[in-house]
């Protein structure tokens, strides 16, 4: 279930590609191709946050559309309630996180680009795939948390998720740089040269 919000007018056509980004990078736009349309997940936390700032300046950059999604878990079941009352808090979440969205998008694009704004309902990782799908985003933006260490698990299953399933090429940007108080734990490295000879 999806609940859009308003409409931005198509943009030229672009081709993008697939890369990895630190958050603050001084040009966002750098390395890629133009991109026809953008769509970025955000859950309101500052992490997220950053990935639409991210995202927002590629759409500058570039002259892309931006889709800002946000997807209400729908795990609210497991409170055990009927069909009129889950269907009641579902459009209570919706109408909330609406209102969030107008409000972000007003205090972090203002009237620097159109922008497409939108909630689902549903699990997260399925939704924004299905989204920018329907969509022919040409690229997904999503954050992590950002930490260092076991990144594979702390990117978050929502992230890893929406990588594997997409069809077009996800840009994960890091939430914030190691911190230099934690030391970075490396495994021991072996190198040696290959003894193998050439015959012939």
């Amino acid at each position: 279930m999806k609940k859009k919000l308003s409409k931005s007018p198509r943009r030229r056509d672009a081709k993008s590609k697939s890369v990895s980004a630190q958050a603050g990078s001084a040009s966002p736009a750098s390395g890629f191709s133009k991109l026809r349309k953008v769509l970025v997940g955000v859950d309101f936390s500052e992490f997220s946050l950053r990935a639409l700032r991210y995202a927002m300046g590629l759409a500058v950059e570039l002259g892309a559309a931006l889709t800002v999604l946000h997807v209400v878990p729908a795990d609210y079941g497991l409170l055990c309630i009927g069909k009129e009352a889950s269907r009641d808090l579902e459009k209570a979440l919706q109408s909330q996180a609406a209102d969030n969205l107008r409000r972000l998008a007003k205090d972090e694009i203002g009237l620097r680009l159109p922008v497409d704004l939108e909630v689902r309902v549903g699990q997260p990782a399925e939704e924004i795939v299905a989204a920018a799908a329907e969509s022919k985003c040409d690229l997904i933006v999503l954050s992590t948390h950002g930490y260092s260490g076991l990144d594979h698990i702390l990117i978050g299953s929502v992230a890893e998720r929406v990588a594997r399933l997409a069809s077009c090429p996800v840009l994960i940007v890091r939430g914030r740089r190691l911190s230099p108080e934690r030391k970075k734990v490396r495994t021991p490295v072996l190198r040696f040269k290959s003894t193998t000879k050439r015959t012939g």
